[in-house]
């Protein structure tokens, strides 16, 4: 093999690596679906998304006496956010305590079709679709979207059922 087709296969390689590693990581995650709140427009050079976040407010919280910047956890057994793990937090989700006292996970994109995103952006805006983001929480805390929910179903059966 030439040194130009290594060069081109070696990219591959690790991305395949890495498509699977992060594959292996979820498939041994631990699923939860958490309250959402946020919308926004698409961003043209990322993609459609909606800019959503989880709504940790009904949540007791330590972030509360924490500095910006410092790091805490969502215990997901006893649901309250703590700045240090204990035994009983076996599975959590873990993340950063803000300026504003508000415990930041690093979620904050959830990708849906372009022809989509401005239904589900109003929707996101009503109390009374119940939305939801279903997340897959890995063993060291990082927390993957994988699915929303409107009103206890997933969005794409939501959108079916009110086509306006």
């Amino acid at each position: 093999m030439n040194k130009i087709g290594l060069l081109l296969f070696f990219p591959v390689v690790v991305l395949f690596v890495w498509v699977l590693g992060l594959e292996f990581q979820l498939s041994s995650s631990t699923p939860v679906c958490l309250p959402v709140q946020g919308f926004d427009p698409r961003d043209f050079l990322a993609g459609h998304y909606l800019a959503i976040s989880v709504d940790y407010s009904s949540f007791p919280s330590q972030c509360l006496e924490a500095v910006d910047g410092q790091e805490a956890f969502f215990c997901l057994k006893e649901k309250k956010i703590v700045l240090n793990k204990t035994a009983d937090c076996s599975v959590f989700i873990k993340g950063v305590c803000r300026f504003n006292k508000r415990f930041d996970d690093g979620v904050e994109r959830f990708y849906v079709p372009q022809k989509d995103a401005f239904v589900l952006e109003k929707a996101l805006r009503e109390p009374e679709n119940k939305p939801h983001l279903c997340l897959k929480v890995s063993k060291n805390g990082t927390a993957f979207p994988v699915e929303l929910k409107l009103n206890d179903i997933p969005f794409k059966e939501w959108l079916k059922k009110n086509k306006k």
